[in-house]
């Protein structure tokens, strides 16, 4: 008989902590098998645009229409993910996605290689969903790990994608996209197979899912100050960081003379940063200083090295730029993610996480255009309006906000314990 009273719920055992970090691993191999896939197309896009008669425009337009499907399907999918569960709709996406990359090698005009982009970009709107994964599983004090974990995958992915990608376009024009749809079904059966569904059930059907789900989840979000802070921030750092990886190729070009090659190395260099920031230096640092404490030193170092960036023109300065923007965005992106999980009831997770991500993607359809005609003005304008969006984002980040809302109501199947879920009373 248990010794525990019956409104009293238990905390996480052994095997609760056990369970919890393998649902982490298992998500965070599945975005980092998603991710690697995407890469290996997206040094290859522009020329097989170009090879159906796409103008430098049109070029940009394809990437475009990608991130135009993340900002409107992700937080749909994550909607749909808080009513029928993380798993099928994970599944579901990937193999949305695999469709995307059949079409994209089939695509023998313009209009069908822009259709099929688009449905690529749908197929990758699950990135809210997969956040919603670690936020079931995790305590408020390991969130900012889990989703640091998350991050890492995506940084991994994005290091390891493009190099094969190269080698495998030496095969054949077409090879890098049937290999990412190969990558797609693989990563669906993988899910399929071992991906533990997290979902607490108890508040799976709290709310009917609306047709309309986006312009909902929206209104839902309005209501709550922090949560609009989160967004607010998420944007703007998006935006600024797109914009200086968009036009840094150019800037490089003029300063140093770089081609393609110098700068896979300077990305891969950017991309290690992140990688080793998220991948666990975060959690640490969390840990010593809080969620909002790290957020906020990282926009500080993101701004910073974006303001230094154009003053690099030796290669000392330029590493150094490169280097704190780097820390900045590692540790940015997983404490506001992290703390928007915990601004966000258990019944809306995917949904919250969904919309800060489909305001990402939003950032990243937006900033590469902006960066550009920046640049047309002066090739270090894009980096120093960058630094003022992220001080605009740090001043957005920096009052208190006090919330009741962010107490999560404990749920008996949560591995989540009550006593850490009544420590979470605001955004500090």
């Amino acid at each position: 008989m248990s010794t525990h009273p019956p409104d009293v719920p238990v905390g996480p055992d052994a095997a609760d902590k056990k369970r919890s970090r393998n649902a982490i691993l298992m998500v965070a191999l599945v975005v980092l098998v998603d991710i690697t896939g995407f890469g290996l197309i997206l040094p290859l896009l522009p020329f097989w645009a170009e090879k159906l008669g796409a103008s430098p425009f049109e070029v940009g337009l394809i990437l475009t229409v990608y991130a135009l499907a993340q900002f409107l399907f992700t937080p749909i999918l994550g909607a749909l993910s808080d009513r029928f569960g993380r798993r099928p709709v994970i599944l579901v996406s990937l193999l949305i996605e695999a469709l995307g990359f059949a079409l994209t090698a089939l695509a023998g005009t313009l209009p069908l290689l822009l259709a099929a982009r688009f449905v690529g970009g749908l197929g990758a709107s699950n990135i809210g969903s997969a956040q919603a994964v670690v936020a079931d599983v995790t305590a408020p004090k390991d969130r900012a790990r889990g989703m640091g974990m998350v991050g890492a995958a995506i940084g991994l992915g994005f290091v390891i994608g493009p190099a094969l990608g190269g080698i495998l376009a030496g095969f054949g024009a077409t090879v890098p996209f049937w290999a990412a749809l190969v990558v797609a079904l693989a990563n669906a059966l993988l899910v399929l197979l071992f991906m533990p569904e997290t979902r607490v059930r108890s508040v799976a059907h709290a709310e009917p899912l609306s047709p309309f789900a986006f312009f909902a989840g929206w209104k839902r979000a309005s209501q709550n100050p922090a949560i609009v802070r989160l967004i607010v921030v998420s944007l703007l750092f998006t935006l600024a960081f797109t914009a200086m990886e968009a036009v840094f190729p150019l800037f490089s070009q003029d300063v140093f003379g770089w081609k393609a090659t110098q700068n896979g190395y300077i990305f891969t260099y950017v991309g290690v940063i992140i990688v080793i920031m998220q991948g666990g230096l975060v959690g640490r640092l969390v840990k010593r200083f809080g969620e909002r404490g790290v957020q906020v030193a990282g926009l500080a170092l993101l701004a910073a090295g974006l303001a230094l960036l154009p003053f690099g023109v030796a290669l000392g300065v330029l590493l150094l730029a490169l280097g704190l923007l780097s820390i900045g965005d590692g540790a940015v992106t997983p404490t506001n993610n992290a703390l928007l999980s915990l601004a966000t009831p258990a019944e809306a997770q995917g949904e919250i996480l969904g919309l800060s991500q489909g305001m990402a993607g939003l950032g990243r359809m937006v900033g590469p255009m902006v960066a550009g005609w920046l640049f047309g003005i002066g090739i270090g304008l894009p980096f120093f309006v960058g630094a003022g969006l992220v001080l605009l984002a740090l001043l957005v980040a920096l009052p208190r906000i006090e919330n009741r809302s962010l107490t999560p109501k404990p749920q008996p199947d949560s591995l989540q314990s009550a006593q850490e879920a009544a420590t979470v009373t605001s955004l500090t």
